[in-house]
């Protein structure tokens, strides 16, 4: 079980990261690197969101299957929240290059877009890389809004429309 999802997550994460990295573009490299950012955002996502959601039901759940289901996606947590972690960092970074490289055009969609995804990098970094309790609680509660999530998606899709003009 383990190592299948681990593949189908490597594989879904090849496919959209090489579809939405060779898109066609008249910009080259900044525009490529924009729809890298999408494409790596995507894959750490996705897959993250699944899994925690299936571990949430496992233990809301109170049947013998659901627990052991639990348990089997308890000891894929961390290599995932690894992927998790390294995408989007790739994802962040690629996208904050595409926005220097293209930063004539900036507007208000894409500097929104920018500062959320600063917010979201910089509480998940605090939520790994901090100790304390509060900081945790902090960053847990910052990084986990689903409102976040939706806004960011939000702009991504008004950035993707608006930026072709």
């Amino acid at each position: 079980m383990k190592i299948k999802f681990i593949l189908i997550i490597l594989g879904l994460s090849f496919f959209l990261s090489t579809s939405f990295g060779f898109a066609d573009s008249d910009e080259g490299i900044a525009t490529d690197l924009g729809w890298i950012a999408v494409g790596a955002g995507i894959t750490a996502n996705i897959p993250f969101i699944i899994m925690n959601k299936m571990r949430r039901y496992a233990v809301r759940s109170s049947s013998e299957s659901t627990v052991q289901i639990g348990r089997q996606i308890g000891s894929i947590y961390r290599p995932v929240l690894n992927f998790h972690i390294m995408l989007n960092s790739i994802g962040y970074f690629a996208g904050m290059t595409h926005g220097f490289l293209l930063s004539s055009d900036l507007d208000s969609v894409s500097l929104s877009l920018a500062l959320v995804m600063t917010v979201l990098m910089i509480s998940g970094l605090a939520l790994k890389y901090t100790s304390t309790r509060n900081s945790k609680v902090f960053g847990r509660l910052l990084h986990g809004q689903f409102g976040l999530v939706i806004l960011l998606a939000m702009l991504v899709a008004l950035h993707i429309v608006t930026g072709d003009d």
